[in-house]
């Protein structure tokens, strides 16, 4: 899930293009990843998070940065006993992007299956070994940078904007293109037929075939772009829930099968709060059902949603806050509220209908604490389980 970098001011307000990326879901049980025992190569000291993706409750990856000699080293490490234990896996040629930072890199990892991933954002890199070794790879289209990638067994899809990393002024008017592998394993991208206006941010999500798209357009006057597609490769447009006339616009979609999703509308910021409502869907986004508006604390936000419907939002201004909604009704609960400064939040999902994970003050924030914080009863307690 892409962070606060990827937002933008917009006339007198924020433009909350959050280009999170998804719960990463695969379609079936994956096998067990091929490195060694917990005791082989143990997490490197002095390991803080900046992203966490999950192939199910047991195996678990974590994208960060820790001290290699006089150096910082980007590393990835996994689980697969649920967190108990973390093993050093390999590590990626490429810095973590840094909040604002001018030196690109990446600051998102996701895994289609327990060998095949991506490091991204906005650079883009590939494993086909667990995470052992990291293949540089184009950018889809040899230009831009990479905004949004989601995963799974039946492929990968990613959206591109032509701008390279801190230089958007040259192309403003060219739009992101929308690119897709045909399966978790491929490395080859081909451009999908989908008109996607120009963006700082956008995001993209998936369950199986099922590929949610979403282009923020409140800044630019435009109504909110929601493409959506049952087969991965045809994208036929929806209308977004979130209310323009509100200063609110859609930011992230969660797809937690092949027809229900979860969206979250986000906008009307000021003095560290903002409106945030979220909204269901079990057609594929040809209808909505409001689950309910929740505190106004927080401007940046990102969603997770479990397949029983439990909600949880990570938001974060002068301070940060998690919110829950595990009642299938329209009532929020605020369970943590940090008078932190606002050091954030990253890649909070599900892993199960009640456990969740998501990375606190990521290793590229401007503070960069690094830690992973688990919840295993729907969001109510949360714990620092940092390696």
């Amino acid at each position: 899930m892409q962070r606060l970098r990827r937002m933008v001011p917009v006339a007198g307000a924020l433009a909350l293009l959050g280009a999170i990326a998804a719960v990463p879901t695969a379609t079936a049980a994956p096998a067990a990843p091929a490195y060694g025992s917990p005791s082989d190569r143990p997490a490197p000291p002095g390991f803080t998070s900046q992203s966490t993706t999950w192939l199910d409750e047991q195996h678990g990856f974590l994208l960060g940065a820790a001290p290699c000699g006089d150096a910082t080293c980007t590393d990835v490490i996994g689980t697969t006993d649920g967190g108990t234990s973390w093993q050093l896996l390999g590590r990626v040629h490429a810095p973590i992007t840094r909040d604002g930072g001018a030196r690109p890199g990446v600051d998102e990892v996701r895994f289609g299956d327990a060998m095949h991933g991506w490091a991204f954002g906005p650079l883009l890199r590939h494993t086909s070994d667990g995470g052992k070794t990291w293949t540089v790879e184009s950018v889809p289209g040899d230009f831009g940078q990479v905004l949004s990638l989601a995963t799974n067994a039946d492929g990968s899809w990613a959206v591109v904007s032509p701008c390279h990393w801190q230089h958007s002024g040259a192309c403003r008017k060219q739009p992101l293109t929308l690119w897709r592998t045909k399966t978790a394993t491929s490395t080859t991208w081909q451009q999908v037929d989908a008109e996607l206006p120009y963006n700082f941010a956008a995001d993209v999500s998936a369950f199986g075939s099922t590929v949610y798209v979403t282009d923020p357009q409140l800044l630019f006057g435009d109504d909110d772009v929601l493409l959506v597609s049952t087969d991965g490769t045809t994208f036929s447009p929806r209308t977004a829930p979130c209310d323009h006339a509100q200063n609110i616009e859609l930011i992230q979609v969660v797809a937690t099968s092949a027809t229900n999703a979860s969206m979250l509308c986000d906008g009307d910021p000021g003095a560290s709060k903002a409106v945030k409502i979220v909204y269901n869907t079990r057609d594929t986004g040809n209808t909505f059902k409001n689950r309910g508006m929740m505190g106004l604390l927080g401007i940046q936000a990102q969603l997770a949603a479990s397949p029983s419907g439990n909600l949880a939002v990570a938001s974060w201004s002068s301070g940060s806050f998690i919110y829950i909604n595990d009642s299938r009704t329209k009532t929020w609960e605020m369970p943590v509220g940090l008078g932190d400064g606002g050091l954030g939040w990253n890649d909070i999902v599900y892993v199960t209908n009640k456990e969740a994970y998501v990375v606190h003050a990521p290793a590229g924030s401007f503070a960069g604490l690094g830690e992973l914080w688990v919840t295993t009863d729907a969001g109510h307690e949360w714990h620092d389980v940092s390696p």
